[in-house]
């Protein structure tokens, strides 16, 4: 099963449009996130959303909101100028949530949440006890 969520910010507005005989709606956009580590560089990605997702993306989001996805990875084949051809990461959409950071259900601003320091049990000494085999089995 090939399941990716992506935390991300779209990049450019959601671009809707139909399949050629105007049954299927097809939005794309393009969203960045941030690298691995501090001294990477921001990875960039084309979402493909369809039918009623492709429609409410269209009508709820725009560039500079943070969302959280949810959908399929893929490499897909792109004609470059010239005629070379090259693979791209697409990620096709089944969910598209909003991230808004600071704000609760009920309408009262909430600071973000600290992250939770958990503490591992410690591990109990193991003494030798005498005449003890130090055999395994």
């Amino acid at each position: 099963m090939n399941l990716c969520i992506l935390q991300a910010e779209i990049m450019q507005e959601p671009q809707l449009r139909y399949t050629p005989d105007n049954q299927l709606a097809v939005t794309d956009m393009l969203v960045q996130f941030p690298g691995l580590r501090p001294d990477d560089p921001q990875g960039r990605l084309k979402v493909v959303a369809w039918g009623g997702l492709a429609e409410q993306s269209v009508k709820q989001f725009k560039t500079g909101d943070q969302v959280l996805i949810e959908g399929r990875l893929g490499m897909v084949k792109v004609d470059l100028p010239g005629g070379s051809r090259t693979t791209r990461a697409e990620l096709t959409a089944a969910r598209i949530f909003p991230v808004q950071v600071g704000e609760s259900v009920g309408g009262e601003a909430v600071p973000p949440a600290a992250p939770v320091a958990t503490s591992a049990p410690s591990p109990t000494p193991v003494t030798d006890e005498p005449g003890a085999d130090s055999t395994p089995f």
